[in-house]
């Protein structure tokens, strides 16, 4: 059986597009669905700008700093002998109206714990005491139910806070885990928010677990792996995680300084900090660039860091940092996370399905553009049809919704590629033949209506009837 020129083209037009569209979702290019939520969230920020006044965000950071490792008394010395001046400064916030504070550092041991010699006895024994007043810090905070310390959970060696502070929260009931998720390209986009416990229950992560306490409402697990908190069903394609919806720039969560803070408090500035803290989510956790600094889907949307809360004193100097960064300090991967479950504005992203029939439907344009005109025109076609697209993604991922760019994008660059190929070696080759074996013989203008009629000459010549 013949078959039609035009069939045959049309066929081979969809099979290029299907199988384009299925290469670019393949397992082996899932980074690239990444890729779109990197895209589209430097799109939203430089056409919409800041979504929330930042003054407006749910969660705060108090940030160990360069500027805290500078000032006094803090200068020179070791972590470990901070802890009093963090419990004074989480009792000040805790008294001027946070709803709850969490710990994005982990402590894991104490002075008073140390079995290094020292004089006629241990280290330990000499500082004996000395983590007192932070101790009672937490135990006061963790009574009221306003504190959550992090660990970090490791295949048979969890990183936990100090037996000291463990036991000032009530143990387990006031820890929970700060792991967040990679991908394959080393980029934080989606965080876990649970963890099993036992290979039964199900314990929160610390950005769940601080919203729930700032809800007042329990979170509500599904068998499917979805968590639903306060009516809100967090959206999540992989089970049990949920999407980042970063903002862009690098003022969107107030961040204090922790040095500043304590010298705040040690001027009992009550004012102050029912002022910033009032009815806030706050996050300790350091901000170095020696600390867990991590790229994610704000990678292309970052700012000028070392923009702060406005100060309580002048007594420390701040340290800002005047160029952009891709990477961004773990404590506002949470504090992002925070926001995101109470505002209800996760990131959406699409299914495997939908995603495949956008990419098959732009390889469609992509490949009947290249069959139809010049490969050229082709290609500014398919540009322009891109812009527009993207265009579109960014204003609907305005509303959270992630539609994917990069994968239609090489799936239609390969369709276009492919329907040329495809013109060269089969669908052309009969024009170029003919118009070759003509050119001596017939004017351009003749050969041209030939081929656009698509029909090879015969011989034998026609009858007609003339006058």
């Amino acid at each position: 059986m013949n078959i039609g020129r035009t069939t045959r083209d049309a066929a081979a037009i969809a099979a290029i597009a299907l199988i384009c569209a299925a290469v670019s979702v393949a397992p082996p290019l899932k980074v690239a669905h990444g890729w779109s939520i990197d895209i589209l969230t430097a799109l939203r920020w430089e056409i919409f700008g800041k979504r929330h006044d930042p003054a407006s965000s749910p969660a705060v950071v108090v940030a160990i700093d360069e500027e805290s490792y500078r000032a006094a008394p803090f200068k020179g010395s070791p972590t470990l002998t901070w802890t009093n001046e963090i419990g004074r400064v989480l009792g000040a916030i805790v008294e001027g109206g946070a709803k709850v504070v969490g710990f994005d550092i982990v402590i894991p041991t104490s002075l008073e714990q140390s079995e290094i010699p020292f004089g006629d006895g241990t280290l330990g024994d000499k500082v004996h005491g000395f983590d007192r007043d932070f101790l009672r810090a937490l135990a006061s905070a963790s009574s009221a139910g306003k504190v959550v310390l992090g660990e970090v959970l490791l295949d048979d060696q969890p990183i936990r806070p100090s037996q000291g502070q463990r036991i000032a929260v009530r143990q387990q009931q006031d820890i929970r885990p700060l792991n967040v998720y990679t991908d394959s390209d080393d980029t934080v986009r989606r965080v876990p928010l649970t963890f099993p416990v036992g290979g039964v229950a199900r314990l929160p992560g610390i950005a769940l677990e601080l919203a729930s306490r700032a809800l007042k409402s329990s979170p509500e697990f599904a068998p499917d792996g979805t968590v639903t908190l306060a009516g809100y069903r967090i959206p999540g394609e992989v089970a049990n995680t949920m999407t980042v919806n970063f903002e862009g720039g690098a003022d969107d969560i107030p961040t204090f300084s922790f040095a500043d803070l304590r010298f705040c408090a040690n001027g009992n500035n009550k004012e102050y900090f029912r002022h910033w803290f009032d009815g806030k989510v706050v996050i300790f956790g350091s901000v170095l660039d020696a600390d867990d600094r991590r790229l994610t889907s704000k990678r292309f949307a970052t700012g000028h860091e070392g923009t702060r809360a406005p100060r309580c004193t002048a007594e420390t100097k701040p340290v800002n940092v005047g160029f952009k960064r891709s990477s961004i300090a773990g404590v506002y991967i949470h504090a992002t996370v925070v926001n995101n479950l109470i505002r209800q504005d996760a990131a959406i992203e699409l299914g495997s399905l939908p995603i495949f029939l956008i990419a098959t439907l732009v390889a469609m344009f992509g490949a009947i553009a290249a069959r139809l005109v010049k490969p050229i025109s082709a290609a500014f076609v398919f540009i322009a049809f891109a812009v527009l697209a993207v265009a579109g993604a960014a204003v609907v991922f305005n509303h959270a919704v992630v539609v994917p760019v990069a994968e239609p994008f090489l799936a239609g660059l390969a369709a276009m590629a492919a329907t040329v190929g495809y013109r060269f070696v089969v669908s052309d080759k009969d024009r170029r033949l003919l118009a070759n074996s003509f050119a001596l013989y017939l004017a351009p203008d003749v050969i041209d209506r030939m081929l656009e009629s698509n029909k090879l000459p015969a011989l034998g010549g026609e009858i007609r009837n003339v006058t």
